[in-house]
């Protein structure tokens, strides 16, 4: 699989309930979310290792999880712990778990091998600075990685996005002083500036401490990618005014983001790093890097 190995954000916090498990495909891989009685967040594979059907279709009782099938009983770790024709547990049967954590309003979920994951995941602070956030969802039939270079291309605007934000937007008055590094890929414009931190969240700053935009890019599996685009602005702390605020906002980004989409899914739907023969220029500098760093830091899965 043709993923960079780090913690992604995978899934929305609020998608999760504390009494239902939550069926998700990620990384071509059918996946159960679920909390405890705590409300600590587990991911395991969607399968009982019982009999295969989907442990998704079962519920969360008492802190474990119950398949809907025979009553087989999972404790966060993946151990059965309870059969119950028998009353006992079964030291044989194990669901395999993933690593995740839970923080910024997202489950995120480690890919690659359990004993490297680091103790945290990236994040950009400024989002944590009071800041009132709204969210949608968009999905894209393409690899993560082609939905991540859109972010890193400053040259299209003027021609993709005419007639949204890059209305009056000149290519010669913006610099391309890239700020590289092995974590995150750094653009200043003159209107704004973007950072990209490996392997899927993407922030950009409109207004220093007021208005920001985000994307998480989650891989679904090798040819589609789910988008978590988020606001985060301090004008408006008011509910109901924040509410409303929430849904202008939104609805200019899913039009900016729908004259991206049209021509991002044209691409080959496969990694950006598999040589289809492009030919790139000084304003892909930032595409440039990150295809090597994608390609350095892949890995062969959770294993």
């Amino acid at each position: 699989m043709d993923f960079y190995s780090g913690w992604y954000a995978a899934i929305s916090s609020d998608e999760v309930k504390g009494n239902k498990p939550t069926a998700i495909r990620r990384f071509g891989r059918e996946l159960v979310v679920w909390r405890d009685r705590d409300g600590k967040a587990s991911v395991m594979d969607d399968s009982c290792p019982h009999r295969s059907v989907k442990l998704s279709l079962g519920s969360v009782k008492n802190g474990v999880l119950a398949c809907a099938f025979h009553g087989f009983e999972f404790a966060s770790d993946g151990s059965c712990i309870l059969v119950p024709e028998t009353g006992k547990p079964a030291a044989n049967l194990r669901c395999r778990s993933m690593p995740c954590l839970e923080s910024h309003g997202f489950i995120w979920l480690w890919y690659g091998p359990a004993e490297q994951a680091e103790s945290h995941p990236p994040w950009f602070e400024e989002l944590d600075e009071g800041l009132s956030w709204s969210q949608y969802t968009s999905s894209w039939p393409c690899h993560i990685t082609r939905c991540i270079e859109n972010q890193l291309d400053y040259a299209h605007l003027p021609y993709i996005h005419a007639s949204t934000i890059g209305r009056g937007f000149k290519l010669q008055d913006n610099d391309r002083n890239f700020e590289l590094d092995d974590d995150s890929i750094k653009l200043r414009l003159k209107q704004s500036h973007f950072i990209f931190k490996f392997p899927n969240i993407w922030s950009l700053q409109i207004l220093p401490g007021r208005f920001y935009q985000f994307i998480a890019f989650v891989p679904i599996d090798l040819e589609n990618t789910l988008l978590y685009v988020r606001a985060y602005q301090r004008f408006v702390t008011i509910p109901v005014l924040r509410n409303a605020l929430a849904l202008i906002l939104d609805y200019q980004s899913k039009k900016i983001l729908l004259q991206d989409k049209s021509v991002v899914i044209s691409h080959p739907r496969q990694s950006s790093t598999i040589d289809v023969g492009e030919k790139l220029y000084p304003s892909d500098k930032g595409i440039v890097w990150f295809r090597k760093r994608w390609s350095e830091g892949t890995t062969e899965g959770f294993e």
